[in-house]
């Protein structure tokens, strides 16, 4: 697996779990994993275009797809 595609799964594992802001997002995965502010912009991005998570209301939440 690509390290994009794993933080891909990180950001996925994470809206699992709890509830996030983009940035509370960005620094959970930057504090925990060591990403950096635009590698985690450029997975969010991704997933929104994949149609696998959206921003609502001020916070991320998966899609059924």
């Amino acid at each position: 697996m690509s390290e994009p595609d794993r933080l891909k799964a990180r950001i996925i594992d994470e809206l699992e779990q709890n509830r996030h802001t983009h940035a509370s997002l960005r620094h959970v995965l930057s504090e925990e994993y060591g990403y950096s502010d635009a590698a985690v912009s450029a997975a969010i991005s991704a997933l929104n275009d994949e149609g696998k998570i959206k921003h609502e209301q001020g916070v991320f939440e998966l899609t059924d797809d």
